[in-house]
């Protein structure tokens, strides 16, 4: 399957993003990007998609990510290591942005609550497909790349063209049932054989 990068937009309100403010230091900007196993809303009405716990851990061993307000790479608030953070923890992906001077203005819209989303571009590496339900497949993304980390205005996924080729290149690469079927067996004849070569040996043993 071509590699994508795929935008994605919290619709939770527990994604809203906060200000926090400590005397002597700058603002910074919290929010979670990701929650795990928490379910999408249906993306386009193909599928759904949850993230599992530590889908980032790789990425964040030496990051190279950015945040930017809404999306607009001419405003970027903040860059790993030293003005954005990311850390995984129980609840999910957490983001602290040190926003620039200029970015007061944005701050401020955060604060009134102009601004209620927190989005995400990431491309998957590992995943799983559920389909017993074959009207809303759930896409479990196990471990992906982290790009950008964004607050934004309108906290639903995009609907550019751009989104939606994104998505339905995700649905159509998905593996089809006979697919995971095929792997499925492949899997447990595996399993299968280790275990007699493993009763085999036990046998031996006994007979000692």
């Amino acid at each position: 399957m071509k590699e994508t990068k795929e935008q994605r937009e919290l619709i939770l309100p527990e994604s809203k993003p906060e200000i926090r403010k400590v005397d002597g230091e700058p603002a910074k900007i919290i929010g979670y990007a990701v929650r795990w196993d928490q379910l999408s809303h249906p993306i386009f009405g193909m599928f759904q998609e949850k993230f599992s716990r530590g889908a980032f851990t790789k990425a964040l061993q030496n990051p190279d990510v950015y945040a930017a307000w809404q999306h607009d790479s001419r405003e970027i608030l903040g860059r790993t290591p030293n003005t954005l953070q990311l850390f995984e923890d129980d609840i999910g992906l957490r983001y602290e942005i040190t926003p620039p001077k200029w970015a007061d203005k944005h701050i401020e819209t955060i604060e009134r609550g102009d601004v209620r989303g927190s989005s995400f571009i990431f491309r998957a590496v590992v995943e799983e497909w559920d389909e017993s339900d074959p009207v809303m497949p759930i896409r479990s993304v196990k471990d992906a790349e982290l790009f950008e980390v964004s607050p934004v205005t309108t906290p639903a996924y995009p609907q550019s063209s751009v989104g939606i080729r994104s998505a339905e290149e995700v649905f159509q690469g998905r593996p089809s049932l006979s697919q995971a079927a095929e792997r499925a067996a492949a899997e447990q004849a595996t399993n299968d054989a280790r275990s007699r070569e493993f009763e085999m040996k036990l046998k031996k043993i006994r007979a000692i």
